[in-house]
């Protein structure tokens, strides 16, 4: 089984720069309209698929004004920790 352990976005859609840890067995999203839920999902699926969920273009996942952007996941697979780096620059 791969399991996500962390993920930090940078130019992201509306993320400037975040980190997430999922430390859990069962992990919860939860806030307020409008404060990247789903664009914390959108990372997830990018990381894994290296393209959005919700678009064919990579211009509108790059955080207004920036020049690219950088997600970075590590995953545990059979006891063995893995790395994950997608950067896009324009």
């Amino acid at each position: 089984m791969l399991q996500l352990q962390n993920i930090s976005v940078l130019h992201f859609k509306n993320y400037i720069q975040q980190q997430f840890a999922f430390d859990k067995k069962v992990i919860g999203i939860c806030g307020s309209n409008g404060t990247g839920k789903t664009n914390l999902l959108d990372a997830i699926y990018y990381l894994s698929f290296t393209k959005s969920y919700f678009t064919n273009s990579d211009t509108p996942n790059v955080h207004q004004g920036k020049m690219g952007m950088r997600i970075e996941g590590n995953y545990l697979h059979t006891a063995q920790h893995n790395q994950l780096v997608c950067i896009l620059r324009e």
